[in-house]
């Protein structure tokens, strides 16, 4: 298969996957990534991730140079052992202070995250990162330079693996930020537990990458020669990233009120006409970088010529005049066999004129496990039952209404991300809150009471 090929396959692999599908998958990405997820598979998925990257060709002539440095400076007195293994823990330390540094500023990008434009702008990002990974485009961030090997003793190879975790991060960039934004934006919170988890999967990740360094300088295992089949590795770890850059596509598109079937088709259609654009300049005989950064600047010139049309062309909204029944009816949304209030006051007024407590579900649309309990609400004839029984109240996080609940001293909550849920009674006293949205049952317990 031709490298060009990349973006035509992943087209007709997912010409078949269904909204629903690709939800579902995104929302079991961000939990391997989500910094308080701490689960044996989460660490895993991280191990096999950086051993992946670890097989990108800009990487791997790295491995005999480096293994011939640590035997230069495992002779002497010292283990065999010893100097490999300090220079992997050495590899693997950067990343995990890359971890704490995404843990830390979680909260904050949480906040940022929730801008429709700046999903917008991260999916174009991890397009260029996917591209440049798979080999289609140089980023010149992600060029390094050469190792030295000038410290002397045990702390001198500490360095030396540190530097090059730095110098392969250079390679694996794209793989590394992809990652770090995962761990960021799911932070729940500045603490010792999610900052210490989060810093942990980083450091897996660096495990995963050192696992051929420790393999040649501890056992002297040979690795194949480099060749072709590099490429496949290349075009796996691309593929991946270009995911990224769908989910966080599908989250911005989504604020703006697209469908998720008609993101689909925004996404696919955009590769499709990125891949004719680089084949119509083929026969110009320039190099496929250069040939992908003029199809690139092509198709950005074709979305912002479109973008600039629909703000223009667009007309302003027109009052309506509506009668004084229908302007005082209240605003509701119906999903599946559940209608849920859009406003505090209505749902508070039917509250206590029914004497039902209230169910809250702060959504938004870049949220994927939001829209994982909005399937949950359709599908689970347990949870659909009892939400019946109860008044229901969507707060979307586009509302004003949000940000009251926001300065809520009860619901700090908020402030750090979502989902989110409330129940309450009809004179607003707190039943139950909960960011789990598998925690139906414990919903479910409280909402009949």
């Amino acid at each position: 298969m031709k490298p060009t090929y990349l973006l035509i396959t992943l087209v007709l692999l997912s010409s078949n996957a269904d909204a629903a599908s690709l939800t579902g998958l995104n929302a079991w990405v961000e939990s391997q990534l989500a910094s308080n997820q701490a689960s044996a598979s989460a660490y895993l998925f991280l191990l096999i991730g950086g051993f992946l990257a670890s097989l990108l060709p800009c990487v791997y002539p790295l491995y005999p140079i480096t293994a011939s440095i640590i035997a230069r400076r495992s002779q002497g007195d010292a283990p065999r052992a010893l100097h490999p293994a300090v220079y992997y823990i050495g590899l693997a330390s950067i990343y995990f202070l890359f971890g704490l540094i995404a843990a830390a500023t979680g909260g904050a990008f949480n906040e940022v995250l929730r801008l429709p434009i700046t999903n917008l702008l991260l999916a174009l990002l991890f397009l260029l990162l996917a591209l440049a990974t798979a080999g289609f485009l140089h980023v010149s961030l992600f060029s390094g330079n050469g190792l030295g090997d000038k410290t002397p003793g045990i702390a001198g190879t500490f360095l030396m693996g540190m530097g090059a975790g730095l110098l392969s991060s250079s390679c694996v960039g794209p793989f590394v930020v992809g990652i770090l934004v995962g761990i960021a934006s799911q932070t729940d919170g500045l603490s010792v537990f999610t900052t210490l988890t989060a810093a942990l999967k980083m450091f897996a990740f660096g495990l995963g990458l050192g696992i051929p360094f420790l393999l040649i300088g501890l056992f002297g295992v040979r690795l194949p020669k480099s060749g072709s089949w590099m490429k496949y590795v290349q075009w796996a770890l691309g593929a991946l990233i270009l995911y990224f850059a769908y989910t966080y596509l599908e989250k911005g598109l989504s604020g703006y009120g697209f469908k998720p079937e008609s993101i689909q088709l925004v996404f696919f259609g955009a590769l499709l006409v990125l891949y004719s654009l680089y084949h119509f300049w083929e026969g110009d005989e320039l190099h496929s970088a250069k040939r992908m950064e003029k199809s690139l600047f092509a198709l950005f010139a074709l979305i912002g010529g479109l973008s600039l049309a629909h703000g223009v062309l667009t007309p302003a909204p027109t009052a309506i005049v509506t009668s004084a029944a229908a302007s005082s009816a209240p605003l509701t949304e119906t999903k599946g066999e559940l209608t849920w209030y859009l406003n505090r006051e209505d749902a508070v007024k039917a509250a206590r004129e029914q004497g039902k407590p209230i169910f809250v579900d702060f959504f938004a649309y870049w949220c994927a496990n939001c829209k994982e309990f909005e399937h949950l609400t359709e599908t689970d004839r347990a949870l659909i039952d009892g939400l019946k029984k109860v008044i229901l109240l969507k707060i979307y996080d586009n509302d004003p209404e949000f940000k009251q609940f926001q300065n809520d001293k009860r619901f700090p909550e908020l402030k750090v991300g979502l989902p989110f849920f409330v129940v309450a009674n009809a004179d607003d006293n707190l039943l139950y809150k909960t960011s789990d949205y598998t925690c139906t049952d414990e919903m479910l317990l409280f909402m009949g009471e």
